[in-house]
């Protein structure tokens, strides 16, 4: 992520806006039609704005125009990224990705964000859960920049490079 995208987001979190919106913003444009025309250089100025303006809930239009005159709708991803990361954070919550091989069962999954918030000091945790039997066994857990990982296959390498060396 780039610090004008952190910027932007920023700034639309600050001004408040109803979910609706930022989502109504964010699928318009995840639209490659839409993202072509607003990022397009060819493009003029005054017929991006009526694009915005006839597509865009009033709330956002203003922001996108100034993404769009300054050339930043390629950040757009990015920015939306941000934007996620700071609603977390003002939740006091964490995202997390538990990628196994066996699925928890919904006790298991409970226990598992109860150790998340703990272990992070957060309200809440957005887990996400991923089959992987590339595993063979076990688990990763990833939080934030930090991975544990406990999978069989990961154990099997670090076994192979040991003998390997030997």
């Amino acid at each position: 992520m780039t610090v004008v995208a952190d910027n932007y987001a920023k700034v639309l979190i600050d001004m408040d806006i109803a979910e609706e919106s930022i989502e109504m913003m964010r699928e318009l444009l995840a639209n490659h039609e839409v993202f072509e025309a607003l990022g397009n250089p060819f493009v003029s100025r005054q017929n991006k704005h009526s694009v915005i303006e006839k597509l865009f809930p009033k709330a956002v239009c203003n922001f996108v125009k100034v993404m769009s005159d300054n050339g930043d709708i390629v950040l757009a991803d990015d920015m939306f990224q941000a934007y996620d990361q700071l609603v977390l954070d003002r939740k006091n919550m964490v995202r997390a990705t538990f990628t196994y091989v066996t699925k928890p069962d919904d006790a298991q999954v409970e226990k598992l964000k109860k150790l998340i918030c703990k272990q992070y000091g957060k309200d809440g945790v957005e887990l996400t859960l991923k089959e992987d039997p590339s595993l063979v066994g076990g688990f990763i857990l990833s939080v934030g920049d930090s991975m544990l990982d406990k999978s069989l296959r990961t154990s099997i390498l670090k076994m192979q490079r040991h003998f390997a060396v030997r």
